[in-house]
């Protein structure tokens, strides 16, 4: 496939089709006059926690998330109420691979932030990838054995924690691919790769949709077949 240039490029989109890998915003000569997979606002919308989670809100009923706050009383309010809980306080809305994240085990470890997400306990984790309303392949969150336990991050499970996609012993509980399904087409996205949690509460709950998220085998195997159909 050929890349396009953000800016000065001498690409002609007429008639064409544009995969949009992760980009909220695209030239205006493309997005005029080519066929584009995932569209640039959707894109937007799922690259930012909050907008995510917001319009996962709205739906009156279908995508499971996390409880949010959108601001520190709120947090230290359910957090007072349940002296358990654990709170993520996200510091940055469109971080990945844990970026941003200060993880509040207390009201008095809270930190200023624009959004406040409840910690889950977690039985397992997925990622299940989703093109135009099928499911393309789901992967499972697995600890890397040769990483010593002292360098393992339970909490926020990502390869610097410790954690690798694997897809050997992969079998998701009921609802996990129906949630990604539904996640997706609420987005307005033609394809995604979304972050789900099965928790020890027997909750399914998404956490996110990744719109660039990272390729490799058998499922970059399966995206090419996808998009080479369209």
């Amino acid at each position: 496939a050929k890349l396009i240039k953000r800016e000065r490029s001498k690409f002609n989109p007429r008639g064409k089709t544009v995969i949009n890998w992760g980009c909220s915003k695209l030239p205006q000569n493309i997005v005029d006059n080519a066929i584009i997979i995932n569209k640039p606002a959707a894109v937007a919308t799922a690259s930012n926690k909050l907008s995510f989670l917001l319009q996962m809100d709205l739906l009156e009923e279908g995508v499971d998330t996390p409880e949010f706050f959108v601001n520190k009383r709120g947090a230290a309010d359910y957090m007072a109420r349940f002296p358990k809980v654990k709170m993520f306080c996200r510091t940055k809305l469109s971080g990945h691979s844990g970026e941003g994240i200060v993880i509040a085990e207390t009201v008095n470890e809270l930190v200023d932030a624009p959004l406040y997400t409840v910690w889950n306990q977690i039985e397992n984790e997925y990622r299940v990838h989703v093109f135009r309303g099928k499911v393309l392949d789901v992967q499972r969150k697995a600890r890397k054995h040769d990483v010593p336990d002292d360098k393992v991050t339970w909490k926020i499970r990502n390869l610097a924690g410790g954690f690798i996609f694997a897809r050997g012993d992969c079998n998701p509980e009921e609802g996990v691919k129906e949630q990604a399904l539904l996640a997706v087409e609420a987005l307005g996205l033609d394809f995604g790769a979304v972050d789900i949690i099965y928790t020890k509460k027997k909750e399914v709950l998404v956490l996110e949709v990744n719109t660039a998220c990272g390729l490799v085998g058998t499922t970059l195997d399966k995206y090419v077949e996808a998009f080479s159909e369209v």
